[in-house]
């Protein structure tokens, strides 16, 4: 079961950062800000940080080097990504 949750978090951790480049660097962000009215990048952070927390608790459970690494590399990539996500969410409107 650890295993299958390493795979799911692994995924999971690409697509934080898949969300993280197509909100970036495309419209999209602005079209999301007009139609619902928050900013993205503040619900791609709470979404980050809960895998950050998922591969943590999923680490504790890992027996298998291949699944060990998948979840140590998703922790790494998480824990980037909510770091330049949370300066993004705080430290964004003040340079406006």
């Amino acid at each position: 079961m650890p295993e299958k949750l390493s795979h799911f978090v692994f995924i999971l951790s690409f697509i934080c950062l898949g969300l993280f480049l197509l909100l970036g660097f495309s419209p999209l962000y602005d079209i999301y800000l007009n139609k619902i009215g928050h900013r993205p990048f503040s619900l791609l952070l709470l979404l980050t940080v809960l895998v950050f927390l998922v591969s943590v608790f999923v680490l504790k459970k890992v027996q298998n080097w291949q699944a060990g690494f998948h979840v140590l590399f998703s922790i790494i990539l998480t824990l980037f990504l909510s770091s330049v996500l949370a300066i993004i969410v705080f430290f964004g409107g003040l340079f406006r």
